[in-house]
């Protein structure tokens, strides 16, 4: 189970009744966790938060490569479609992207 980084600080401000004597298992249900979940994080060294789920849109996208070459076709002033565009790429560059990554 991952905390959030709420959640953590909760339990680190437990580490200190865990060094007085409170069981995990009381601290566990003081804070709804699993007592498992509660001895990880008060047993960790050092004082770590959970790692942050990853963004969503941190690969590049598919277009980005061709990007220039698309944008020469647009500044060239000939006026096609998204649909044209995308047959160009397929065709001239192997573009594996869909339809709509070319109409964005």
């Amino acid at each position: 189970m991952i905390l959030d980084p709420e959640e953590w600080m909760d339990l680190r401000r437990f580490r200190a009744l865990h060094r007085a004597g409170v069981s995990i298992g009381a601290i566990a249900r003081e804070t709804g966790h699993d007592w498992r979940t509660v001895r990880k994080y008060l047993t960790a060294e050092e004082a770590v938060p959970p790692a942050a789920p990853p963004r969503k849109g941190t690969q590049p996208r598919k277009i980005d490569p061709l990007a220039g070459v698309v944008d020469a076709w647009l500044r060239a002033g000939i006026g096609l479609k998204a649909s044209v565009i995308h047959e160009r790429l397929v065709d001239q560059y192997g573009f594996a992207g869909h339809y709509p990554r070319v109409k964005r």
